[in-house]
């Protein structure tokens, strides 16, 4: 992953002003479009979370996925929706430290998921 933020990187360093610009104007679009998709994303397991009740107990493992979701959006919404954030992709000084506290977490949300049925 860390192939795509060097790629990255590297059109920023070029000596063009234009390119610059239309750089930072590309990123502030993908965040933008992150932001929209993962604002609908919530919604939609917002409601999940309302109408869990309404979904028979044996169905209920099937809900799980939705707690790795509301993590990933809660870890886009930490670096300000930039999905190309080297501490979001694996890269980065502190990547080891902060994807051992995301496994973690994970973890604990899954498990006590698992034991009371919610998400």
């Amino acid at each position: 992953m860390d192939t795509v933020w060097s790629a990255w990187d590297a059109s920023i360093n070029t000596q063009d002003n234009n390119t610059t610009d239309e750089v930072a104007s590309s990123q502030e679009a993908l965040r933008k479009a992150t932001l929209e998709m993962a604002d609908m994303a919530f919604f939609h397991l917002h409601r999940a979370r309302e109408n869990q009740s309404s979904v028979p107990k044996e169905g209920r493992p099937c809900l799980l996925p939705a707690v790795c979701g509301l993590q990933y959006l809660d870890s886009l919404k930490e670096f300000n929706y930039d999905v190309l954030h080297p501490l979001l992709v694996g890269g980065g000084e502190d990547a080891a430290g902060l994807d051992r506290r995301r496994r973690l977490s994970l973890m604990f949300l899954l498990g006590r998921t698992w034991l009371t049925g919610t998400f």
